[in-house]
């Protein structure tokens, strides 16, 4: 009966534990959801014109050929001709214009327009 007693016991607190570590993995990904919308919310929203080099689809980053060199943006946030998440239609060696804004050093996306 004391070794039941015991196992109850240790049950209770593992599962307290494991609740207390995934409450607090809760808390830094909702923490640092608000940090990004508060970046996002001040970034200069710059602009971007060229072709396209290159689109990976599953990655959500898309390569502009343009007068500076190449330019890596990332589709996940991006109104692609009126309408979200439909970039995955980008033809590469065609036309492509655009904005984004810069985070962390990672170019996201606002608008994409191909013609």
């Amino acid at each position: 009966m004391k070794a039941t007693a015991s196992v109850i016991v240790v049950a209770v607190l593992l599962s307290v534990v494991c609740a207390g570590v995934v409450f607090a993995q809760d808390s830094r990904a909702a923490q640092a959801k608000q940090e990004f919308q508060k970046q996002w919310d001040t970034a200069k929203v710059e602009q971007f014109k060229g072709t396209v080099d290159a689109h990976d689809v599953p990655c959500h980053c898309f390569y502009v050929k343009g007068a500076k060199g190449i330019l890596a943006i990332q589709d996940d946030y991006a109104k692609f001709e009126k309408g979200y998440d439909a970039a995955k239609g980008l033809k590469k060696g065609k036309p492509v214009s655009g904005s984004y804004k810069t985070i962390d050093e990672i170019n996201y996306a606002v608008e994409v327009h191909q013609k």
